[in-house]
């Protein structure tokens, strides 16, 4: 009986051995459609003054400035992924550093789209208070930011982000990531 036990668990293990091996004969088969990945910015910066204002930007994107628009800036990134339009606001501090706030923090509260958001607050060592607010699903503004001094400046800004609306979350999050990167880059040395 004990050989009878031994010989059938030798037949089971070639049989389920000989089922592992491969079929000689196969051949990989690519895909017919690949799917390139986005090429992002390195994280490289240079200084670029708004309205008094010197602001760290990454030296891939192209700068422009909006006629007329006292503080306006807008920065776009390479093969047009994204875009980041930035205002700096200089007040005379008081009732209307308040005003300007507000409407700051009322404008990236509707951006957001009533979607959930990751908000990050800090104060830099230059007692800069910072906010990150990061909305990643299935919106074209993501990523948006609002710093200020406590007395006069003001600084916002929001990224749109090319087919954010649309594109699924895995296919956002290396962009959401490099612009998220940018404006910590940019808030922590102003």
């Amino acid at each position: 009986m004990k050989c009878l036990l031994i010989l059938a668990a030798g037949i089971v293990s070639v049989l389920l051995f000989g089922a592992c091996g491969s079929d000689s004969d196969s051949v990989p088969v690519p895909r017919r459609v690949a799917y390139p990945r986005l090429v992002l910015p390195d994280s490289l910066y240079r200084p670029v003054n708004v309205n008094g204002v010197e602001l760290s930007l990454n030296a891939a994107a192209d700068t422009t400035t909006v006629a007329g628009g006292d503080g306006w800036l807008t920065v776009s990134y390479p093969d047009g992924i994204a875009q980041l339009f930035i205002t700096v606001t200089i007040t005379n501090g008081g009732d209307e550093f308040e005003r300007v706030i507000d409407n700051r923090v009322e404008r990236l509260s509707l951006n957001t789209g009533g979607s959930a958001s990751v908000v990050s607050s800090f104060v830099t060592p230059r007692a800069i208070d910072a906010r990150i607010i990061v909305t990643p699903v299935s919106n074209p503004t993501p990523v948006q930011f609002l710093v200020h001094d406590g007395g006069r400046m003001v600084v916002s800004g929001t990224a749109a982000v090319r087919d954010a609306a649309t594109a699924p979350a895995d296919s956002l999050r290396p962009v959401i990531d490099m612009l998220e990167r940018d404006i910590n880059h940019l808030i922590l040395n102003m």
